[in-house]
């Protein structure tokens, strides 16, 4: 009796599992059932995050072109476009473009440059300056920092002009006013931070992994 009982009970859980199994191979195609077993995403690629900055394309001569953050490649613009936490501004020979974002300060593109916006969020503004030269100038009162190869410049206040030699893994830090700080890691993984004031620049070897403070 015992053993039927046992018997009966195992039969019922493998019809359950084989019916449940069945259900979700058939299911997988409804996006209804994938939304029931998949947890929901907070993450939008389509949408920057609703606490970060937006910003402006304001002002364009010569070519320049705006990547989405859902594009693959960036497109060439020649009216003010809106800008988003992940997106990303590309001038080429001619080309010049003022950035602008209202709590943060404006950015100047010179021929040549990079700039990807990687975090545009209030208490941490980082962009990327891939390559070229950028005028950055704090106007607001959240922090502004770029990334340039392996140093990180943090802008204190006023404006400083930074060069990327991406060919020559040279990045230049000239001070016009106000202040700033440049820190990297050296090879043994120490923690190195300089400050520079108005009238100093910073030129730092990215292969070496030092720099040296000179006058403007």
């Amino acid at each position: 009796m015992l053993k039927n009982l046992l018997l009966l009970i195992i039969s019922i859980i493998a019809g359950i599992i084989i019916i449940v199994a069945g259900f979700l191979w058939v299911s997988p195609r409804s996006t209804q059932v994938l939304k029931i077993i998949l947890p929901k995403s907070f993450f939008s690629l389509e949408k920057a995050p609703t606490d970060s900055l937006s910003g402006e394309v304001a002002s364009i001569s010569g070519k320049v072109a705006w990547q989405s953050r859902i594009a693959p490649v960036a497109i060439l613009i020649n009216l003010p476009t809106r800008l988003s936490q992940g997106e990303e501004v590309d001038t080429y020979n001619d080309g010049n473009a003022l950035i602008g974002f209202a709590k943060v300060g404006t950015i100047t593109e010179a021929s040549n440059t990079q700039i990807s916006f990687i975090q545009t969020l209030p208490q941490n503004f980082v962009v990327l300056q891939k390559q070229g030269v950028a005028d950055y100038l704090k106007s607001g009162a959240n922090p502004l920092s770029i990334v340039a190869l392996d140093l990180l410049i943090n802008i204190d206040s006023g404006e400083c002009s930074i060069f990327v030699d991406k060919d020559n893994a040279l990045v230049t830090v000239s001070v016009k006013t106000g202040s700033a700080s440049a820190a990297f890691n050296d090879s043994d993984n120490n923690t190195n931070v300089v400050s520079l004031t108005a009238g100093q620049k910073y030129v730092f070897d990215d292969n070496a992994i030092t720099g040296k403070i000179k006058a403007l």
